[in-house]
C-alpha cells in the first residue's frame, strides 16, 4: 500500500519539483472524481493557477495532485 501526500501549497509543489518525485494527477470533481487523469511525472513548473507536469498544464482548481511518499 502506498502512502501519498496531496499537494496544495506552493511550498509543497516546490518540494516536489526539487525532489523530482512523480506526481500523479487525479480528477477532482464529477462522476470521475478520484480517478487518475495521468500518471504524471516530476513537477516542471507551477503558478498560482496551474501546474506543469510531463509537458502538460493542469489547472490547480480542477485537479488533485498526489506525490507518493512510500
Amino acid at each position: 500500500m502506498s502512502v501519498y501526500k496531496v499537494l496544495k501549497t506552493d511550498d509543497e509543489f516546490l518540494t516536489a519539483a526539487m525532489s523530482q518525485k512523480r506526481v500523479t494527477i487525479f480528477e477532482r470533481r464529477g462522476d470521475l472524481a478520484g480517478c487518475i487523469v495521468d500518471y504524471g511525472g516530476p513537477v516542471e513548473k507551477y503558478t498560482p493557477a496551474s501546474i506543469k507536469i510531463a509537458g502538460a498544464h493542469y489547472f490547480r482548481c480542477e485537479f488533485e495532485f498526489r506525490m507518493i511518499l512510500a
